[in-house]
């Protein structure tokens, strides 16, 4: 059994709290938490931490989970100074030239400085460069006061207010800036380009949808232009890669959490929670420990019963196909390296764009291996297809669909001839490893970010929310925010 609480050096007991998931949102809220003295264990079904953001060893090798790259890791980012409160120390290298975009007519690479980017856009897209160039400046723009908005730490929908953070400051000192940005509330990317008469230029229409179906989940006529802007033009801020993986943010945390006396139990599913009223806590049932808490934090984005994740709703969710491959020899371009790739023809057992990503291949522990690379390539899915299948034609189909990922990819850099091993991934295995179909959150809609978005806070008696299912929403960055403010919660509260 799990002691529910410890001593916190002043005469009180320590609230204890109960994080399931050792997603990248779990760790900064369990991280954040056991800084401020409360007892913390994190319960993962997985044998490794991070969710999307980690890793997993396989045959000797260590693949990535999902993101590659870090947002906000630039001196004052907002990823960068949640690390720093959390006592975590990661230096990072910022990518000048993270990505391109392979469209069926053009090739467009994502730059950080905004001079080679600018002149980039004007060439690729050169039917309407001025444009092109008028709409990404207002878009950049939108991102900046998004930007300020999110350092401000507010956390929708407000209930209490320090939910503001210190919105309220900001607002007093740029009142022109918010006033702007509250034209913009209910708009969408697509009005964006109907302003800049950009709606039926289809060149830059699929850039963009490449971009937003990864970040927003949604494509440029549903995705709020708010949350949208900043997500497009982030990469001017920097993307960043960390030595051994971007699992490195997720295992740092986790380390911290154990360094403050909390705990990290791998390879132990919460099988059932239940509130125990005459006790005013929460009973846990996990494969390697049981016990009482004060306070839960639900990071899986699993249902464990009514009100226990925004999963319940029968909202759309998208889920991922993916091959994890091993590839001999290097390519020239610094690692890691990621190719958006927007396919041409039928893609009945896909949606939207082939994302794959090159980076060093290393071992179980960590050491890079010479002369090899590991090439993860995924795509959205719906996840009732695959369910419907029998075995035999689930089968064909994933052999199918492997095949025509890696023809895709090897149009664009030459990688069959030298493939050692691959290995897919269909909705069903991601239900089978982290007991859930459906990756990514939900989409970043105009209801969803802005009209009603999903709250870390629920109906239960000391029971929150954290992830990508929660507001700020999908994506490394977003999903680390929403456990700083259920972290924020609990410590204002309890």
């Amino acid at each position: 059994m799990l002691a529910g609480a410890a001593g916190n050096g002043g005469g009180e007991m320590a609230k204890s709290v109960c994080i399931i998931g050792a997603g990248i949102g779990g760790l900064t809220a369990g991280a954040l938490l056991a800084n401020a003295g409360f007892q913390v264990t994190v319960l993962e079904k997985a044998s490794t931490v991070g969710g999307s953001a980690g890793f997993y060893i396989r045959k000797g090798r260590m693949f990535p989970t999902g993101a590659t790259v870090a947002f906000g890791l630039e001196e004052g980012g907002l990823l960068r100074e949640l690390l720093n409160e959390s006592g975590v120390q990661l230096p990072a290298e910022c990518l000048s030239h993270p990505m391109d975009v392979i469209l069926p007519d053009r090739k467009i690479s994502i730059y950080q400085r905004t001079e080679y980017w600018e002149e980039e856009l004007q060439r690729v897209f050169f039917e309407h460069p001025e444009r092109v160039l008028r709409f990404w400046r207002e878009l950049h723009k939108i991102g900046e006061m998004v930007q300020a908005v999110s350092a401000s730490g507010i956390s929708l929908p407000i209930k209490k207010l320090y939910d503001l953070g210190s919105f309220a400051r900001l607002a007093l000192r740029r009142p022109v800036s918010m006033l702007r940005l509250a034209r913009y509330a209910l708009s969408t990317v697509e009005d964006l380009l109907k302003k800049h008469k950009l709606e039926h230029y289809l060149p830059f229409r699929q850039f963009l949808d490449a971009q937003l179906l990864d970040a927003a989940q949604t494509d440029a006529s549903e995705a709020a232009l708010l949350p949208s802007s900043l997500a497009l033009t982030i990469y001017r801020k920097g993307s960043f890669s960390i030595e051994k993986g971007l699992g490195q943010i997720s295992s740092s945390l986790s380390e911290r959490i154990v360094e403050l006396g909390g705990r990290v139990e791998l390879v132990s599913p919460v099988r059932k929670i239940e509130y125990s009223k005459s006790e005013n806590k929460w009973k846990a049932e996990s494969r390697k420990c049981s016990g009482a808490f004060d306070l839960i934090i639900n990071n899986s984005g699993i249902s464990f019963g009514k009100g226990t994740s925004h999963s319940e709703g029968d909202e759309f969710s998208w889920g991922a196909f993916r091959v994890d491959s091993i590839v001999s020899g290097k390519d020239q371009k610094t690692l890691p390296f990621a190719y958006q790739i927007m396919p041409q023809g039928e893609q009945e057992a896909f949606h939207g764009p082939i994302y794959a990503t090159l980076q060093e291949s290393r071992d179980a522990s960590g050491l890079t291996i010479e002369d090899e690379m590991i090439l993860t390539i995924s795509v959205h899915t719906d996840s009732k297809i695959w369910a419907s299948f029998g075995k035999e034609e689930y089968r064909q189909r994933k052999e199918q669909l492997t095949g025509r990922l890696l023809h895709e990819v090897d149009k664009i850099t030459s990688i069959k001839t030298r493939l050692q091993k691959a290995e897919a991934g269909t909705p069903l295995t991601y239900q089978k490893f982290v007991g859930k179909t459906e990756v990514g959150g939900f989409p970043l809609t105009v209801r969803n970010s802005v009209i009603k978005p999903k709250s870390f806070r629920t109906s239960l008696p000391g029971f929150y929310l954290a992830g990508e299912q929660v507001f700020p929403g999908p994506g490394t960055l977003s999903a680390a925010l929403s456990g700083r403010n259920a972290a924020r919660a609990i410590i204002k509260e309890h």
